[in-house]
């Protein structure tokens, strides 16, 4: 009995030692406080520098903070991604000690550093700020849980910490590069330029100015902001796919010694140019080499839109004829063979107040003839001419020539040209602040196109380059006078009321309305918009007894008579009106016609309403029940009817 309880005490104290003098190698083991549960403690924080070695793959990589972030400087040169760095950063800052002994205790304990795989480490990591470097072993996994061992940068002690910490560090280098080609953003580009070697070295060369960007070459004119906006930020956007070759030695393998195409931005701080060479496989162009100016690393990258970036000449041009913004005009002249025909002048209003036009006609007795105009017809005509631009056909991209001779403005005819518009405005086109003093343009109307009917010349007069615009927006800006006239059609006092409305159908002289204010049946819908009378457009400035729509030529069907009575200085007074009424046609057009105001017009939508409801207010029959059954017998009215029209 005595035998078996010292054998056990034997066991147990075996027992002991052994995992006193191999698993727990020392006898002064210490206790880890919360402030040094961090194995690399204050060494990792704020580092610059950090170096992974792979004992195994013989493979190094090396990444330092720059002035623009963190670097990829071995074994390429390449910007790294931020968030991976950081990962890793955030992993070495925090990094949690299990336990810790000191390595001195280890020849006691009868084993040695390459034991826990720290002689030679498995992983070093060399980090450091500003020159000062430490380095640190990364060992063998412990046999029990998830952990591994440490060497510290001393070599006085052995820190057993998270498994986590070799996971953070094995991340592939194509991992921690930063895929992004171009570092700068799109609002801190001031300038950038394509060069195709397929084009002669042509250049494409954009700047910005006022957040407006302008072509520098091959020309100077201005470019469409929203159009360079979407290619530039397709360009910032591009990355490469792979690594190929950190230092080629031949460029010419991949196209790069002449490269295909080259990109260059610029801005305050930098100035980065990109350089597209040879399609990697022939069936697949998108994909190709490239390498960026000042580094040799070549790689891969995709650039599926090569053909806007072909045509960005055209692609990027600003289409519009107008640099000014019409509609922030003060005044327009439309001159007709080198003569002013008329013009439209803003009148100074207060601010608070809708804005007033005036018509103004030269006259050679009379001098100038002032006429109220209508805002809204000069609105319309201004947003219209804000939209005239360059329209390309199936032969043209509308941008006809750029530097034309004389010959080639005969040709187009803009040499003299028969109409032009002049503008004035205090605003240029996409700028919020009003210029300083206004400036005037003068848009130059040339001939059709041959080719296309459709299409006119069109130049502005202190510009050389000659567009192909669209002749359906031309139209809808009127070169006669009378269109811009004020809406309102009788001018009479505020108290004019409708005191008698007459309707006659022409053709027979049936009265289909008759009534005055004091027999108390006058529609009142129809009384409301003549008082007072706003019509929709001028369709002539004369009077005439016949109309044409729809390419018919017909008289008038209608003759309506409204009297006007008012008050005016305690007497008594009355006008009658009469206005010639077009047939109705079902859509929304009625013209009518008056030979007090001399003009052929147009009423508007709610007049037109008014007036149908009394023309054809006629008695309504009542529907069959739907669906038809026939053997349901028709009511006794419409049945009569029914059996009147068969007979």
């Amino acid at each position: 009995m005595r035998l078996k309880i010292t054998l056990t005490l034997l066991i147990i104290l075996l027992g002991l030692l052994t995992f006193i003098f191999y698993i727990d190698p020392w006898e002064d083991r210490l206790e880890i406080n919360q402030d040094d549960s961090n194995a690399l403690g204050s060494l990792v924080v704020d580092i610059d520098y950090l170096r992974i070695s792979n004992l195994s793959s013989r493979q190094s990589l090396t990444l330092e903070r720059l002035e623009n972030g963190w670097m990829l400087t071995e074994p390429y040169r390449w910007p790294a991604n931020a968030f991976a760095v950081e990962r890793i950063l955030t992993q070495l800052q925090f990094l949690d000690t299990k336990v810790s002994f000191n390595t001195d205790r280890l020849v006691q304990a009868g084993s040695a550093l390459s034991d826990y795989g720290l002689a030679p480490p498995e992983l070093s990591l060399e980090f450091g700020n500003q020159g000062n470097r430490n380095t640190v072993g990364v060992g063998h996994t412990t046999e029990i849980g998830e952990h591994l061992y440490l060497l510290s940068a001393d070599r006085s002690q052995i820190h057993v910490v998270d498994r986590s910490l070799v996971d953070s560090l094995s991340v592939d280098i194509e991992d921690l590069r930063n895929p992004r080609i171009f570092k700068s953003s799109i609002f801190e580009v001031d300038s950038w330029n394509l060069q195709l070697s397929e084009a002669n070295n042509l250049r494409t060369r954009v700047t910005k100015t006022n957040d407006q960007w302008v072509f520098e070459t091959p020309i100077r004119t201005r470019a469409d902001t929203l159009e360079v906006n979407t290619l530039l930020g397709k360009l910032l956007e591009l990355k490469s796919l792979r690594i190929l070759q950190p230092t080629p030695v031949d460029l010419a393998l991949y196209g790069l010694e002449e490269p295909f195409l080259r990109i260059a931005m610029e801005s305050d701080q930098t100035r980065e140019a990109l350089e597209i060479g040879n399609p990697v496989d022939q069936e697949q162009p998108s994909i190709r080499y490239a390498k960026l100016e000042n580094r040799p690393t070549v790689f891969e990258m995709e650039i599926d839109y090569l053909s806007e970036i072909e045509n960005a000449q055209t692609n990027l041009r600003d289409r519009r004829a107008f640099e000014i913004d019409t509609e922030f005009a003060n005044s327009v002249s439309f001159e007709r063979g080198g003569t002013e025909v008329f013009s439209l002048q803003k009148l100074e209003t207060d601010e608070f107040e809708l804005d007033e036009w005036e018509i103004l006609i030269p006259d050679e007795e009379q001098g100038i003839q002032r006429q109220k105009g209508s805002t809204v017809a000069v609105e319309d005509a201004l947003e219209w001419l804000n939209q005239i631009k360059a329209v390309a056909t199936s032969s043209t991209s509308g941008f006809i020539n750029d530097a034309p001779t004389a010959a080639d403005l005969e040709s187009y005819g803009l040499e003299f040209p028969e109409f032009s518009i002049s503008v004035t405005s205090n605003r240029i086109r996409d700028q919020e602040e009003s210029l300083e003093a206004p400036k005037a343009e003068t848009l130059l109307l040339g001939d059709p196109n041959r080719d296309d009917r459709s299409t006119r010349y069109v130049k502005l007069a202190e510009e050389d380059f000659v567009y192909l615009v669209s002749n359906d927006i031309l139209e809808m800006v009127s070169n006669e006078a009378f269109s811009y006239n004020a809406r309102q059609l009788f001018d009479f006092p505020e108290d004019a009321v409708v005191n008698r409305l007459t309707i006659t159908r022409l053709s027979n002289g049936e009265i289909i309305l008759d009534s005055a204010m004091d027999e108390g049946h006058l529609p009142m819908d129809l009384v409301n918009e003549l008082s007072p009378l706003t019509i929709n457009s001028y369709l002539n400035d004369n009077y005439e007894t016949t109309i044409t729509i729809a390419g018919k030529r017909q008289t008038w069907d209608y003759l309506l008579s409204a009297v006007f009575q008012w008050t005016n200085g305690g007497e008594g007074q009355s006008e009658t009106v009469e206005l010639y009424v077009s047939e109705l046609t079902g859509g929304p057009f009625l013209a009518g016609g008056s030979i007090d105001a001399d003009s052929v017009f147009e009423f508007e939508q709610s007049f037109i309403d008014a007036f149908s409801s009394v023309v054809f207010d006629r008695a309504m029959r009542n529907v069959p029940q739907e669906p038809f059954d026939p053997n349901i017998p028709l009511p006794d009215d419409q049945s009569e009817t029914a059996n009147a029209t068969v007979d």
